[in-house]
């Protein structure tokens, strides 16, 4: 398996990507027993549900210090102390200091909803059914409602992939009135790169919640949360139907790596073009929550 890039917004080069597991995830994906164990056990839920369970012991708080010093985390944007966290999902869901995540303030821009790693593709249209690393995907299969589908069906995609090293809130990208979130069951894949290699449909299977938001000048944005391997839950923190600033929560993932999608009506923004230049040379963009990763048109 290759080694995994991407481009840092912060750092202005491409760097390695650290990850987490990587002889279990090589292991499970790339070796034939691997494969056959993953799809007999690690893609159900009761292992997912297991691994969260060890997670949300308070036997695993002293998994969180070599944790933060090996991924050379930064534990003064942190909320709580390290000593502080009851357990390792505890950490993992942590809250950030408010300074830690500026939100962008002009109202003319659309804002990152997860500190991850972003592909952007203008016309779904185009890419309707797209590719992403091998993915195939469709605008009607992600968004079960046809009616609505319809409306998304030539726009524009963002897709953000956290890691377990990241934080693991996710956040309204503009001001809107969300709706009530919809659960679609599915499979606990890993949305890692080095795990999707040879998987047609990841993103269609695996379990996912997708909120419709409404906004005064972009239109209408589907946001949906797919889980993967060891997620243990999708948490919705907001208020269905009440108005939402932009940059404040919507929800978290416990224990485990995900992927938050947004699908914006055709023509309503323009993305970043670190982001657009990337993507079409195949490359992941790294940036913050609450950085700025399109505007309004």
């Amino acid at each position: 398996m290759k080694e995994i890039v991407f481009f840092n917004r912060y750092t202005n080069a491409v760097e390695e990507e650290k990850i987490v597991g990587e002889w279990w995830l090589r292991l499970a994906y790339s070796m034939a027993v691997g494969k056959l164990v993953t799809a007999l056990l690690f893609k159900r839920k009761i292992f997912s549900v297991v691994v969260g369970k060890f997670a949300s012991n308070p036997a695993s708080r002293k998994k969180i210090k070599p944790f933060v010093e090996k991924y050379g985390l930064k534990s003064d944007s942190f909320e709580k102390k390290i000593r502080e966290f009851t357990s390792f999902n505890d950490f993992f869901i942590r809250k950030l200091k408010p300074s830690a995540r500026p939100i962008s303030p002009k109202t003319s821009t659309i804002t990152s909803p997860v500190d991850g790693k972003h592909l952007a593709y203008v016309n779904m249209k185009k890419l309707s059914p797209f590719f992403v690393k091998g993915e195939q995907l469709s605008v009607e299969d992600l968004i079960i409602d046809k009616a609505i589908a319809k409306k998304f069906a030539n726009g524009s995609v963002l897709i953000s992939r956290l890691s377990p090293i990241d934080y693991h809130r996710f956040h309204f990208p503009v001001a809107c009135t969300p709706e009530k979130t919809f659960l679609i069951k599915g499979e606990y894949s890993s949305v890692h790169p080095m795990a999707m290699g040879g998987v047609v449909d990841t993103f269609l299977k695996n379990k996912k919640t997708s909120t419709l938001l409404h906004t005064e000048n972009c239109g209408d944005i589907m946001m949906i949360e797919i889980g993967a391997m060891c997620i243990g839950s999708i948490q919705q923190t907001f208020a269905p139907k009440k108005p939402a600033l932009k940059g404040s929560e919507k929800g978290y993932f416990e224990f485990g790596g995900s992927t938050v999608i947004l699908i914006f009506e055709n023509g309503r923004i323009q993305f970043s073009d670190d982001i657009l230049e990337n993507t079409a040379s195949g490359m992941e963009t790294y940036v913050l929550m609450g950085d700025e990763i399109a505007t309004i048109l």
